[in-house]
């Protein structure tokens, strides 16, 4: 089912509420579960404070991601691991196998959701809880907790867009969901769903785990080196396979915008073809209705922005290799 254009235009313009049915949280606890998760991560979970994120791979020992996640620090001893349900069973899976017990434990985080308000008049919305901070106030990843709410709040990612992640009590997520989406509608938003998140992601060049991310690719070739990849942490699992190609000086392929043609949108997978060489395939598509049809890609690092590949085959319609995040993409605020 296609995205309404009001689910699109509430993240576009204002404020669009997301509910967390497609993500799986993992709680780590333990006198050294920092120390352990650091281990099988490829951001700097050791260092990092209570009270803030982080984005991170995590690994197969031939440095493949089976997993990509956000880890949290609630608090001193513990760890908050917040991921697609795509790579869910995964990871949970990496964890018994290379997790110590001795260290550290884990555990399905069944008392949380997730809750996410998303776009340029976000803060208006997340302003309707207890003790709400003022967003612009808090940096990129911070961790508040609002007790009087019992929700732990996360500022967004800049290549996230504007808005904030919300860690609420299982019983009490219908309730503060109504309560956001009222306030987004006197926004001039109100609840959105996946199939416009997944308009906004694509425009905004973020890859997800099931389409961009999974084991057939090499961590840098998703362009989440910046977000995701601390080359100066101590070992983790897989390490040996991204320091190799980081030094090494590039990957065989990266991915790429893709302004498509008009028509029936290419399936994932669809190879894409500079004569009659296989240039790359497609990854998501979507129909922007600002944009209009567009995707997201691999292609060999050698193809430039602006080249035109035929979809399909070697005549098939042409799709434009575009630059991430695509131009026009990113809203006010």
């Amino acid at each position: 089912m296609g995205a309404s254009t009001a689910a699109y235009d509430a993240l576009r313009d204002a404020a669009g509420i997301l509910d967390g049915a497609e993500r799986t949280l993992v709680r780590v606890w333990g006198d050294r579960a920092r120390d352990m998760i650091g281990g099988l991560l490829t951001s700097h979970v050791a260092g990092l404070a209570p009270d803030h994120a982080l984005y991170a791979f995590m690994l197969t020992p031939k440095g493949r991601p089976l997993a990509e996640l956000r880890a949290l620090v609630p608090e001193t001893g513990e760890v908050w691991l917040d991921m697609p349900s795509a790579c869910g069973e995964a990871a949970l899976e990496h964890l018994r196998r290379y997790l110590p017990p001795f260290y550290a434990r884990f555990e399905r985080l069944e008392e949380r959701r997730r809750l996410s308000v998303v776009g340029p008049r976000s803060a208006e919305v997340v302003g309707v809880l207890p003790g709400s901070p003022d967003l612009a106030e808090i940096a990129p990843l911070e961790l508040i907790e609002l007790p009087s709410a019992d929700v732990r709040l996360v500022r967004r990612e800049p290549a996230e867009g504007p808005g904030a992640d919300l860690y609420v009590p299982t019983g009490r997520e219908s309730e503060l969901r109504d309560d956001l989406v009222e306030a987004a509608e006197r926004a001039g938003g109100g609840a959105s769903d996946a199939a416009a998140y997944d308009i906004w992601r694509i425009e905004r060049g973020l890859p997800v785990y099931g389409r961009e991310i999974d084991l057939d690719v090499l961590p840098q070739e998703t362009g989440q080196d910046a977000r995701a990849i601390d080359y100066d942490k101590g070992c983790y699992t897989g390490q040996e396979v991204v320091a190799r190609i980081h030094f090494r000086g590039h990957v065989n392929r990266r991915l790429v915008g893709l302004r498509l043609p008009e028509g029936p949108p290419p399936e994932p997978g669809t190879e894409l073809f500079d004569a009659e060489r296989s240039r790359g395939h497609v990854t998501s598509v979507a129909d922007s209705p600002r944009l209009g049809p567009l995707g997201l890609g691999y292609v060999r690092h050698e193809v430039a922005e602006g080249a035109r590949l035929a979809v399909g085959h070697e005549h098939g319609p042409a799709a434009t290799v575009a630059s991430l995040p695509f131009a026009g993409a990113a809203p006010p605020g």
